[in-house]
Parts: C-alpha cells; sequence; structure tokens
C-alpha cells in the first residue's frame, strides 16, 4: 500500500516543470500553438531568437503538462490544439506579440505550422490568429488613444489662444487709435 503511494508522487523535475509552466500560463495574456515538425536547430534557433528580441518566450514541453496546466487554468477549449508536436509562444505585456512573429515566420517557412491559441483569456483558431496579427502592438494602440484623447483638448486649446490672440490685438488696436486721436 505505501509503494503505490510512493510510485505515484510526481518526480521533482516533472512537478517542477509543471509549476514552471503553470506560472508561465497564468502570466500570459496570450499563448499561441506551433507545429514544429520538420523545423531544423537552426530554423528553431532563429525562431525562438526572434521571439526573444519581442519580448515573447518560446518552448517545447509534454503535451501532457500542457494539457494539465490549461485545463486546470480554465483553457480547457484550447486542448484540442495539442496535438502532435507543440511549441508553445507566450506573449506577456503584448498579447499579440507572438502571433505576429510566428505568423512572419510561417509565411517565410511553411514547416512551422500555427494550430490555434489562447488569447486573453479565449481559445483561437489559426484564422483568428491572422487577425490578431494585425492588431496594433500595445505601444502602438497606446499612442493612438493618447492621440484620440488630445486631439480635441489640442484643437480647443488652439481655438482658446486664438480668440485671446484676436482679442490682445484688438486691444492692442483701440490703444493705438487713442493714442492717435489724443
Amino acid at each position: 500500500m505505501e509503494t503505490d503511494t510512493i510510485k505515484r508522487l510526481p518526480k521533482p523535475k516533472k512537478a517542477e516543470a509543471v509549476r514552471s509552466l503553470t506560472e508561465k500560463v497564468v502570466r500570459a495574456r496570450g499563448i499561441f500553438f506551433t507545429d514544429f515538425r520538420g523545423l531544423t536547430v537552426a530554423e528553431m534557433t532563429e525562431l525562438r531568437r526572434q521571439c526573444h528580441q519581442n519580448d515573447v518566450e518560446y518552448l517545447v514541453c509534454k503535451n501532457t503538462f500542457s494539457r494539465m496546466v490549461l485545463r486546470d487554468n480554465g483553457y480547457a477549449e484550447a486542448l484540442p490544439y495539442l496535438d502532435g508536436p507543440t511549441g508553445l509562444a507566450f506573449g506577456y505585456a503584448d498579447p499579440a506579440a507572438p502571433a505576429k512573429i510566428l505568423w512572419d515566420y510561417s509565411s517565410k517557412n511553411e514547416k512551422l505550422v500555427i494550430k490555434g491559441g489562447v488569447f486573453e483569456g479565449k481559445a483561437i483558431t489559426p484564422q483568428d490568429v491572422k487577425s490578431i496579427k494585425d492588431l496594433p502592438s500595445r505601444d502602438v494602440a497606446m499612442a493612438m488613444l493618447i492621440g484620440a484623447i488630445f486631439g480635441p483638448v489640442q484643437g480647443f486649446h488652439g481655438v482658446l489662444s486664438g480668440v485671446l490672440r484676436d482679442f490682445v490685438s484688438v486691444m492692442d488696436q483701440i490703444i493705438e487709435k487713442k493714442k492717435a486721436a489724443a
């Protein structure tokens, strides 16, 4: 009886892998699944380099671990995409960044296939990834938002400045006329 309990305990290395994957899944705002069959080591290294440069983490782990962690974190709808060799790309600050990198890379190298993923808490299809890649980055979206907010304010400031400038100009002309008349 006691030996059965000991056999069922996860090995520390596997427990650590699941804990680490859980941390990444909880922290990520975008997770994308890829089939990387046929990619050479050099091609995988290039893909990982591009991911690293854009603050995206790409890793390969056992589907058993991925299924367990995704199910435990409420992403059961994404489980059908975890079939065959699967690479996971995590986007933390910009959830759309992995979609852009993977889409660009797969357009150049047909061996990389985007299977689907999880975006802002919802399971997505490969067709959804195509739409997500066209979203502006977080920084660009913030700049657009700030421009939309401050555009009317800046216009209002310009109108008020013009009225004040015109008022001062009229007052100067009146003063000049009174000086000339005196």
